[in-house]
């Protein structure tokens, strides 16, 4: 009998009547609250603000992961280009009874010399037709084909009127885009946007309907939430994400097997996040020995005073937090185990607060 495993991915698989959701593990919650924790998890992985998350959960009256997810870029997108699409100047020639910018003297003198009333101009136009809006419009076209929702047609159908005027891309993930201060509102569009239309969100067939699947990475997807989440609950303190410059060994032409740590926080604090289930029955708690030997090498090299392996928290364990903590032979350093309960988002900041602690 055939069978569908998902592995440590979250999201969905559809064709035009059915559709398989793909929700996390999250002990002790029914799929409802899955899906509410996944999509705010979502939200701030992708930088929307939690608000529009919350109005897109409660406006999407099917308990629709996609439909939600349409509803949530579409809202956010609507939003944005209601205040004007972004726009760049762009070299236009044309040939017009007016001088406008410059006369281009050879066009000028090729083909219109005999042509006092037409003048070859070179002139600077401002347009909508960029690779910024090009992307945006791909995505809101994809996402037109997949929405079985009457809303969400209609909220797609607003959005393709109003880039009416930008070309269609034949190649939207190889556009060159320049994001910048000019742009600053489409940033975290243009990022959503290009995950719709990226690998994981693939086109799927049986027969000849078409279908999608919109598939995310876990252990990903709880770094990002947990590493924003963090700089959130922090500020003003230090946080850096997937920190860079710093090597496990050193030779003759500088630094080797480069360290990325998931999040380190006012320099000596470094946390690793991992999508696995503790077992509280082990001596160990289950953490793998290869995570705590990547940890002992995070400690030597950012000669942290703590180490925190943060994993998600299931209704086996204790209150979410801090729950052992082992001291590094041969060290000061402690190597803590947390957890962080992610079917409660409204504790998490707290949690995460607790866990680092007050030191910096």
């Amino acid at each position: 009998m055939p069978s569908l495993r998902a592995g440590q991915v979250v999201g969905l698989l559809a064709v035009p009547g059915w559709s398989v959701e793909i929700l996390p593990k999250i002990g002790g919650e029914e799929d409802g609250a899955v899906r509410r924790a996944l999509v705010h998890m979502l939200a701030v992985a992708w930088g929307v603000p939690v608000a529009d998350c919350t109005a897109a959960l409660l406006a999407t009256q099917r308990k629709d992961l996609l439909e939600t997810l349409v509803r949530l870029f579409a809202d956010t997108l609507l939003a944005a280009v209601r205040r004007g699409l972004p726009h760049r100047y762009r070299l236009k020639e044309d040939v017009l009874p007016l001088l406008r910018g410059k006369l281009d003297m050879r066009r000028q003198l090729t083909g219109h010399a005999f042509r006092p009333d037409q003048f070859a101009c070179s002139f600077d136009e401002l347009s909508v037709d960029t690779p910024l809006n090009r992307v945006l419009k791909s995505a809101v076209t994809r996402l037109a084909s997949a929405t079985r929702s009457a809303e969400n047609a209609r909220r797609l159908a607003e959005l393709s009127a109003r880039f009416e005027f930008v070309g269609d891309s034949l190649d939207p993930m190889r556009e060159r885009v320049g994001l910048d201060r000019t742009n600053t509102a489409f940033h975290r569009l243009h990022r959503l946007a290009r995950l719709f239309l990226a690998g994981d969100w693939q086109s799927t067939a049986t027969g000849d309907r078409e279908g999608i699947a919109l598939l995310f990475p876990m252990n990903d997807l709880f770094e990002e939430f947990v590493g924003r989440s963090m700089r959130v609950a922090l500020a003003p303190r230090s946080v850096r994400l997937q920190d860079s410059g710093h090597y496990a060994l050193t030779g003759e032409h500088g630094g080797l097997f480069a360290l990325r740590p998931d999040i380190v926080v006012d320099n000596d604090i470094v946390i690793d996040t991992k999508w696995k289930e503790l077992k509280p029955d082990e001596p160990t708690l289950g953490v793998a020995q290869a995570d705590v030997y990547q940890m002992l090498a995070y400690g030597r090299a950012y000669q942290a005073k703590r180490l925190v392996l943060l994993y998600p928290w299931h209704n086996h364990l204790t209150t979410p937090g801090v729950c052992r903590s082992w001291r590094v032979k041969g060290s000061s350093m402690v190597l803590d185990i947390a957890t962080v309960d992610i079917g409660n988002m409204d504790s998490v900041q707290t949690v995460l607060r607790r866990i680092v602690g007050n030191s910096g």
